[in-house]
C-alpha cells in the first residue's frame, strides 16, 4: 500500500514547493493534479474527489499568496463545489473578501484569451 500514483506525488511536491515559498512551482504541481484527475472525472471515487478538491483548494491558496485573488476565488469555488467542507467554505469566503479589495498583479500569460 506504499505505492502512490502521479497525482498523489504531484500533490506532495506542490505542498513542499509551497512550504519552501516556491509558489510558481507549487502552482504547476497543483495544476498537474487537476488536469490529470479531470481527464477521468466521471470515474473518480470518493477519495479521488477529495484529492481533486484539495488540489483546487491548494491552488486557490497559492494564487491568494501571489495576490491573484480573481483566480484564487475561482479555484476556491471549485474546491467547495467538489467537497463542500467548512474548511473549503472558509477559504472561499476569505478569498472572496480579499478579491473585493485590491487585486495584485496579473500572472504572466502568453495568450490573453481565456
Amino acid at each position: 500500500m506504499g505505492c502512490k500514483n502521479d497525482s498523489d506525488l504531484a500533490m506532495e511536491r506542490g505542498i513542499q514547493f509551497y512550504e519552501w515559498d516556491r509558489i510558481e512551482e507549487a502552482v504547476l504541481e497543483f495544476k498537474y493534479v487537476i488536469h490529470n484527475m479531470e481527464s477521468q472525472a466521471k470515474k473518480l471515487n470518493y477519495g479521488e474527489i477529495k484529492l481533486l478538491s484539495r488540489a483546487h483548494h491548494n491552488l486557490a491558496v497559492a494564487y491568494a499568496k501571489k495576490k491573484w485573488y480573481r483566480y484564487a476565488a475561482v479555484e476556491a469555488m471549485k474546491a467547495f463545489e467538489l467537497f463542500p467542507s467548512d474548511e473549503n467554505r472558509k477559504v472561499m469566503e476569505l478569498i472572496q473578501k480579499k478579491s473585493q479589495k485590491k487585486e495584485g498583479p496579473e500572472p504572466n500569460k502568453g495568450d490573453s484569451s481565456k
